[in-house]
């Protein structure tokens, strides 16, 4: 244990630190004055209208340019050199695929909308600014506890693209094809390229993201947010530049907006900030990085966190409807009877069914339904394969994704496994796929690498257009909603 001068040096050299480096230093000082007099305003915003409904709507601004303020007054004077080669091309014929993919004929394929789909379409056009100088109040939970503030962005997309089916789910199609490109900017920061190419390549062409690329709700930005926010941060880190940590902070707070699925990223970030500083254990700059990354993201969630503090029956009624451990949820699976065995049973096939979604266990919802589980063909033992790898060569970031993502999202809830409930694991799942295949091409067998994948994205592909969207999904019926 410390002793008491070890502690007493401690607490004398934090306060050198912030007396001659930050407080004392007129340029620092004000940055971070900047990024406090901005969490005052949106937090204050936050408590103010936490109950409101509709408003005027200059508090979306209002919060717009506090986040701006923030990012502007945080980032670092210099900017790290970027090394442009051929690999640019190729991730833009990657993003260029990877949304042809996604966008096209959205208004026939797979069929007509979800029920949630029409809610979420038919919300973002009666409530958000049906009036000039009226909107509901975009940092309160929408339907099914999800934020409102999505519903912006719906509805922005509806102006632009048209009300159609197409226009609903155009932002979703986008989202997925960029996170394609931050999945391979995250696995080539933390491993290596090759990975990061094979991952790249087969989330492109994954049955399971591309479905939901092509579904008008927000679940899909989960797997553009969560490895934007790891992507940013190693990135500063590993070249010293506390930029990446602004731009983690921020994406961590825009996250918050969209499905619940990030927030479980917030806790693999977590564990990546202490896997890197024990990798390079500089105290100095965890300060600077941490500090920097919680400060932006807490201007930028400070209107829903209040929202949650201040109101929490709307925020958190979704959470309370689909958690799996209630007597409802355990009487439903037991036919009504209760005590110890059938705890037990149903231990186990939470168990079986939350972890054997990605082999075994097709998903049983009429989101997706697609009668297979998450890994069909080859993807399957290589995705077993992969994370015995990474454990052994000391990668853990990707298991535990998966892990957390298998608890939260599974164990945890009822009807595992639901596809809605495992999206944020995508990303996880393409890169513990590629890793044997990367291996292989570091081996010098990059044609049996590139056959590998081949293999699965056609198998991928095939299954879902040529399988899949014909067998007529059963949810997906519904006609584009009527207008207000």
């Amino acid at each position: 244990m410390p002793t008491r001068e070890s502690m007493r040096s401690r607490l004398e050299a934090w306060a050198g630190f912030w007396r001659d480096e930050v407080w004392g230093h007129d340029w620092r000082a004000l940055r971070l004055v900047v990024g406090l007099a901005c969490l005052v305003t949106t937090t204050y915003i936050g408590y103010v209208y936490a109950q409101d409904i509709m408003v005027d709507g200059w508090q979306l601004w209002a919060w717009a340019i506090c986040l701006s303020l923030t990012v502007l007054a945080l980032m670092p004077a210099g900017r790290p050199r970027i090394h442009w080669d051929w690999t640019w091309i190729g991730l833009a014929i990657l993003l260029l695929a990877s949304l042809s993919t996604r966008i096209t004929a959205l208004e026939h394929v797979p069929g007509g909308l979800h029920v949630d789909e029409m809610g979420v379409a038919d919300f973002a056009m009666r409530q958000v600014f049906p009036e000039p100088h009226l909107t509901i109040y975009p940092f309160r939970p929408g339907p099914a506890s999800q934020p409102a503030l999505y519903h912006y962005l719906v509805r922005l997309s509806l102006l632009i693209v048209g009300n159609s089916i197409t226009g609903l789910r155009a932002s979703s199609a986008l989202a997925g094809a960029l996170a394609v490109l931050a999945t391979y900017a995250l696995v080539a920061t933390l491993q290596d390229r090759w990975t990061a190419a094979f991952s790249a390549l087969l989330m492109g062409a994954y049955h399971y993201h591309v479905h939901w690329s092509r579904i008008g709700l927000n679940n899909i930005w989960d797997t553009l947010w969560v490895p934007l926010m790891l992507f940013t941060y190693a990135w500063g880190w590993k070249r010293r530049w506390s930029g990446g940590a602004v731009l983690c902070g921020l994406v961590v707070g825009l996250s918050q907006y969209f499905y619940t699925g990030s927030k479980v990223g917030v806790f693999v970030l977590a564990y990546l900030i202490y896997w890197l500083w024990r990798q390079d254990p500089d105290r100095r700059r965890l300060v600077v990085h941490a500090g920097k990354a919680i400060l932006t993201a807490a201007v930028v969630a400070a209107p829903t966190v209040l929202s949650a503090i201040r109101d929490p029956v709307p925020y958190f009624d979704r959470a309370r409807i689909v958690f799996g451990w209630q007597a409802d949820a355990i009487a439903v699976f037991s036919g009504g009877r209760f005590g110890f065995p059938v705890y037990v049973d149903y231990f186990w096939t939470q168990i079986w069914r939350s972890f054997g979604a990605y082999i075994a266990v097709p998903d049983v919802t009429g989101f997706y339904g697609p009668g297979v589980p998450f890994l069909i063909g080859l993807a399957a033992p290589l995705f077993i394969v992969g994370i015995f790898w990474a454990l052994r060569n000391r990668q853990p970031i990707a298991p535990l994704w998966i892990l957390l993502i298998t608890f939260f999202g599974g164990f945890m809830l009822t009807g595992a496994p639901s596809s809605s409930h495992f999206i944020t694991s995508i990303p996880a799942i393409c890169w513990l796929t590629a890793i044997p295949l990367g291996w292989l091409a570091q081996q010098g067998r990059w044609r049996l690498a590139v056959l590998g994948a081949f293999l699965i994205m056609v198998t991928d592909l095939l299954f879902y257009f040529a399988i899949y969207v014909p067998s007529a999904p059963r949810d997906l019926i519904h006609a584009f909603p009527p207008g207000p």
